[in-house]
């Protein structure tokens, strides 16, 4: 293979790629070393240059090319420094399949828009046939992911919209709702005032008159009932603050700081168990490296103290040091000094090597076991917070217990109330004063009943309101992540699309302006948005502005363009998705064919742009182009390919 390469090349981070293609296309065997920068691949027509393009473009994640009609497999290797990269294909009933390998890359959709610019390049051909040009540039973007993404944050940020409503329409009712609570203490105030004042003067009545059995029982029982009312306002009170300390616990509970970790300290432990292995494997080596090393550098050290049988009397030996030879002791040949001497250095080095493996593995254990005592600390404050959870757990369900026997310890104390208030009823007239404030008592009690059950329900709903209130800034917060993430989303494709139209219609005015094109003024990409939550409806129309002999601009449409136009323009509208798309981080890469319409120039234009902005650039020319090119750039004929074809 005939290679000629300019003067002087660029230097680059990248490194030479070496290709072998076999059984691909017409060829049989062909192979090419890729430098950075510009390589032209120089033959005539049917002499595989597209083939072996097919297969790099192949092995970088393009297309599967076909195999050799009188081959059953094929196989395409791409070689760096330090990888390799493979595709392995068979012949299935007459179609190539792939049947293994390692691609440079697996985004197959860059490679074939963007990268493997050949002739069958869909962007091209859409650019012959008048296609959609929008959906191949954005193929890459998953908008209808996008889409179904938008339309979830949509949801969730209208729930999160009407819950916050829910929670300012709750905020205006708390202050109503407090001075109703408000108002019910007052005038539970002023009813115990009243009962107060009855209980007062029913003692001062029953101490001027008579005992009466029936009326004791009922001051009695009633005495009782006040005393378990207390007693249930206590359990209440003692609920409420239990059901706070719960709340507080199970915060604590799922801090970052105390919520269990992924990594358990068994496994940690287990780590530490094989890195103790390691090092004491570690340890064993330099032990029994060590002797080996001390025991030969005393040998070459000390001659005196080498043993007679291990001397060699060699003339030489005397009039160079480096050279005398010794009987090495493990095996009994004969060998130099300098090969013991360099042999030691070799095991000092491994020793070294051990050494710093065997600190790395020290430090690694220290961490390790730092990072077991963090992990059994929060393991025994999770612990804790567990076993408190399950005690305040069980001292609620024991007093709502003591709570409800309570409620039906006064229920029954309501019912012989009502009884002794009857039996009261029959007493003689001389006593129907007292009657009388006992049932005034009764009154007051009951409306009193009334009042509280109507405050605990109304300070219920405020203490849940106020919480409900609390997390309102977490609310919005969230809100306010959904609105930026729903508003990302639907920017993202219109970025997108804005930068593309952009990036080709800054571009194409370049390469116009260096291929020279004498009455093509402008070529441009106008973008016709679509819906907002739709981008999918988002179309690009292209324009094409000539000028008359006159000189005045006109819209013409693409098909009046000639063919190398549409070529020219469809290789620009392809690079211009190979930027914005990024692909270069991915594929460094840009492989052209089918360039027979441009002539050396124009070609060079070309190049010359796209060699701008990736590491490596390969294109086929015919032979009178490559004449003209080959001072400019490194050229590989395919002469080669065609003679083992």
């Amino acid at each position: 293979m005939f290679v000629n390469s300019p003067e002087s090349e660029p230097e680059s981070e990248f490194e030479e790629l070496h290709i072998t293609v076999q059984n691909v296309g017409g060829i049989t065997d062909g192979e090419l070393t890729l430098s950075p920068g510009v390589t032209l691949l120089s033959g005539e027509n049917a002499s595989n240059k597209s083939s072996f393009l097919r297969g790099l473009a192949a092995v970088l994640g393009g297309p599967t090319p076909p195999i050799k009609s009188d081959a059953d497999r094929g196989r395409v290797t791409l070689r760096t420094d330090e990888n390799e990269y493979f595709l392995e294909l068979s012949n299935e009933n007459g179609d190539p399949t792939v049947t293994d390998a390692e691609r440079f890359s697996d985004r197959t959709d860059l490679c074939e828009l963007f990268a493997a610019l050949g002739e069958t390049n869909p962007i091209r051909q859409c650019l012959l046939t008048d296609g959609d040009v929008y959906e191949l540039l954005m193929r890459p973007v998953d908008t209808a992911e996008i889409e179904a993404e938008i339309e979830q944050l949509k949801a969730r940020k209208d729930r999160l919209d009407e819950r916050l409503a829910e929670l300012d329409r709750s905020e205006d009712r708390l202050p109503t709702l407090r001075t109703r609570a408000t108002t019910l203490r007052e005038d539970r105030e002023e009813i115990e005032t009243a009962l107060r004042e009855k209980r007062e003067e029913i003692d001062e009545r029953e101490a001027e008159t008579d005992g009466n059995d029936v009326l004791d029982d009922l001051k009695e029982k009633r005495s009782e009932r006040e005393s378990v009312r207390n007693r249930i306002e206590t359990q209440r009170e003692a609920i409420r603050s239990l059901e706070d300390e719960l709340e507080a616990v199970r915060e604590q509970r799922d801090e970052p700081g105390t919520a269990e970790s992924a990594r358990d300290v068994d496994a940690v432990e287990s780590e530490i168990e094989g890195l103790h292995h390691q090092k004491q494997q570690l340890t064993s080596t330099i032990n029994a490296l060590s002797p080996i090393v001390e025991m030969n550098d005393q040998l070459l050290d000390d001659e005196r103290e080498i043993p007679e049988e291990m001397k060699s009397d060699e003339i030489v030996a005397e009039l160079d040091p480096s050279s005398r030879t010794i009987s090495c002791w493990t095996c009994g040949s004969t060998v130099e000094r300098e090969e013991i001497a360099e042999q030691v250095r070799v095991v000092q080095e491994i020793i070294g090597e051990k050494r710093q493996q065997r600190e790395t593995i020290t430090e690694r254990v220290r961490s390790l076991e730092e990072e077991k005592r963090q992990l059994e600390r929060r393991r025994d404050e999770r612990e804790r917070l567990a076993e408190k959870e399950r005690s305040v757990e069980a001292e609620i369900e024991q007093r709502e217990e003591t709570l409800s026997e309570l409620r039906d310890e006064k229920a029954a104390l309501d019912d012989e109330i009502e009884s002794l208030q009857a039996d009261a009823e029959t007493l003689d007239e001389r006593d129907d004063e007292l009657l009388e404030l006992h049932g005034e008592v009764s009154d007051l009690e009951y409306e009193r009943g009334q009042l509280e059950n109507e405050l605990t329900e109304l300070e219920r709903e405020i203490e849940e309101l106020e919480a409900e209130l609390k997390n309102r800034d977490d609310l919005e917060a969230e809100r306010e992540s959904v609105a930026t993430r729903l508003r990302e989303q639907r920017e993202r494709i219109e970025t997108l699309e804005r930068d593309l139209v952009t990036t080709f219609n800054e571009s194409m005015q370049q390469v116009l302006d260096v291929l020279d094109y004498e009455n093509v003024e402008r070529v441009w990409i106008e973008r016709l948005a679509g819906d907002s939550d739709a981008p999918s409806s988002t179309d690009f129309e292209l324009h094409i502005v000539r000028s008359s002999e006159s000189g005045a601009a006109y819209e013409d449409t693409v098909d009046s363009l000639s063919k190398s136009e549409r070529e020219v323009i469809g290789l620009d509208v392809a690079f211009a998705g190979y930027l914005v798309h990024d692909v270069a981080s991915e594929l460094p890469f840009i492989v052209i064919d089918a360039v027979e319409m441009l002539d050396a120039d124009r070609i060079r234009g070309l190049l010359n742009y796209f060699e701008d902005h990736t590491e490596y650039v390969v294109a086929a020319v015919l032979p009178e182009e490559a004449r003209e090119l080959e001072e400019t750039y490194p050229t590989v004929s395919t002469a080669s390919f065609a003679a083992r074809s």
